[in-house]
């Protein structure tokens, strides 16, 4: 079985987190011969890992440099396209979907020009989509679409942006694949999108978490005009690709209503948690004699750390000793994050209480050094994190959000996200009694074992594959009548 896994800004080029899930899935799955597709800014340097043996390419497709212009005129399709994202109906999606296959085609790769990279030409290079943009901006409002003002400006800014978004079109997957398997929604699907109308090869969507939310939730200094354009487009993007995806593994329950919110089939869903291994992830013996509260992750907004610096100061009203230990790296891009999380440790007179230990090997090793492992985040699908530190034993205080709540069942605390005070309590409820903590670390490690381990992981994938590959689908499943909106 021949699979090509697509990703966005992960796999192999960085680890952790989603790159975890893809690295078990290419090394468990020995089986399966893997073309992997990564999404990136620029062209990288070279892998963060080393590929095993079964994978038989890797091809890097840059949003950003130069353009490749596109053989024909892209305008007609670049119009339908921006009026239909614009709209909210089911009519609209069919003209974006519309726009959006004519500017597939137009990046298509010629006949034996099987390219090195994999790319065919920028379907929208050389077309003028500022004015596009701006037409179709117009003739939205006086439809009584609620949109705020475009500027000129505006419209230049979202059209370089949408042209480098799209260029993903232009990817190319090995003519032998059986399978698509996109990690995400977005641009991922879109590469998905693409191969499924050219070959007919099955497009399979893993979201971890949810795409189109992590959109709305991104920070940016983006003027109104220009993120409501691209908002606009990745939520119409994000509902095409739910409908027309052939099979949706969601890592939790949390993101299968999402999906089927806006637009998937519920037929087509199948809930596949994370795994662990729990050889790699042995209880630990004993704990720290200091009130220490241990955090894993990248220096990210998302994963919010200002809330859980706020909620060590909770903590050390009741127990002044407490201290936090943050391991993970800090990603090109999130510096002023983290400088920003710092000035909240000092501020909060907290900045010798807080560890930077930066990225470690194992998580297992930065759980070791606490008595408890936190997580923060405003989004999640099923967090690794939270997983592992159950596999080995150290009880957990996480945020309601995503999948969280429900990997975590009785076996650790759930706070609401952004609510300092409600995670430094849940904190000082598990330092200040070890009892608790025993017990809790006792269950977390046994419903992790019972639901989330890594072969129960693989072997459900392994049979969606198969699923899938029994019968390829050759044409593309009609848009729905109708399509619910998020109010």
């Amino acid at each position: 079985m021949r699979v090509v896994l697509v990703n966005e800004g992960t796999y192999p080029y960085v680890t952790g987190g989603v790159s975890t899930w893809c690295d078990q899935l290419v090394r468990g799955l020995s089986d399966v011969d893997w073309d992997l597709m990564a999404i990136v800014g620029t062209e990288p340097d070279r892998p963060a890992v080393e590929l095993p043996g079964n994978v038989r390419s890797l091809t890097a497709v840059p949003v950003w440099g130069a353009a490749r212009p596109t053989r024909g005129k892209p305008e007609r399709a670049a119009a339908r396209l921006c009026r239909g994202m614009l709209g909210d109906t089911a009519a609209d999606l069919v003209v974006f979907t519309e726009g959006l296959r004519e500017l597939a085609e137009l990046a298509r790769p010629r006949p034996g020009r099987f390219s090195k990279t994999r790319t065919g030409r920028h379907p929208l290079a050389g077309a003028s989509l500022a004015d596009i943009l701006l037409d179709a901006w117009a003739r939205a409002r006086a439809d009584g679409i609620h949109l705020p003002r475009l500027t000129l400006r505006d419209a230049d800014v979202a059209g370089v942006l949408l042209e480098h978004a799209l260029r993903p079109l232009a990817a190319e997957i090995p003519q032998d694949a059986d399978l698509v398997h996109a990690n995400a929604n977005g641009l991922s699907s879109m590469v998905a999108l693409a191969a499924k109308w050219r070959t007919g090869v099955p497009f399979l969507m893993t979201e971890h978490g949810v795409y189109l939310r992590e959109r709305y939730l991104a920070p940016g200094d983006q003027s109104p005009g220009v993120k409501t354009a691209l908002l606009r487009f990745h939520r119409a993007l994000a509902r095409l690709a739910y409908w027309e995806s052939d099979l949706i593994t969601p890592v939790s329950g949390f993101n299968s209503r999402w999906a089927v919110r806006h637009g998937a089939d519920p037929a087509k869903l199948a809930v596949i948690g994370n795994g662990v291994d729990p050889a790699r992830f042995p209880p630990l013996v004993g704990e720290p004699a200091d009130p220490v509260i241990s955090w894993v992750g990248r220096i990210d907004p998302l994963k919010d750390l200002e809330t859980l610096i706020r909620a060590l100061a909770v903590v050390r009203e009741t127990a002044p000793q407490a201290r936090l230990h943050l391991a993970g790296p800090v990603p090109a891009g999130n510096e002023a994050y983290a400088a920003a999380c710092r000035d909240t440790a000092a501020n909060l007179g907290l900045t010798d209480a807080v560890t930077w230990a930066g990225p470690c090997s194992s998580s297992r090793d930065a759980f070791e050094v606490g008595q408890i492992a936190a997580l923060s985040s405003i989004s999640e699908g099923m967090p690794y994190t939270v997983l592992e530190a159950m596999m080995c034993g150290r009880p957990t205080v996480s945020t309601d959000v995503g999948g969280v709540a429900e990997a975590v069942g009785d076996a650790g605390l759930v706070v609401p996200p952004r609510d300092p005070r409600a995670f430094g309590e849940a904190c000082v409820a598990l330092l200040t009694s070890p009892d608790l903590r025993a017990v809790t670390s006792h269950r977390g490690q046994q419903r992790a074992l019972q639901q989330y381990t890594l072969d129960r992981c693989l072997t459900a994938y392994r049979g969606r594959y198969l699923q899938l590959t029994d019968t390829r689908v050759v044409a593309s499943a009609p848009v729905p009548d109708q399509i619910l909106v998020p109010a």
